[in-house]
């Protein structure tokens, strides 16, 4: 996993602002199998950490495999800045 620049500077951001300081990548389980999720959490007991340009990235150990090669990248739509992870193809129905 990588982060590039635009991701780097819109995580800063946020997570200056954050109590939590850790990105954390999950599975949720949906009508397909299991489904990305990401969120400020704290790592739980099972995940990696992982420092990725100064910043904290927990990973469950059961979708790691899908974010291998994955670059959490920052795009703006309508005048928002959000998270985009280039590299992610999401599984289907």
């Amino acid at each position: 996993m990588k982060i590039s620049v635009e991701g780097k500077n819109y995580l800063d951001q946020v997570l200056a602002e954050a109590e939590v300081k850790t990105l954390r990548f999950f599975g949720v389980q949906g009508c397909c199998g299991m489904n990305l999720s990401v969120a400020l959490d704290p790592a739980q007991e099972t995940d990696t950490v992982q420092t990725i340009d100064g910043i904290d990235v927990a990973i469950e150990p059961s979708i790691a495999p899908q974010l291998t090669d994955v670059t959490i990248h920052a795009e703006e739509e309508n005048g928002e800045f959000g998270l985009v992870l280039l590299g992610y193809t999401p599984t289907s129905c």
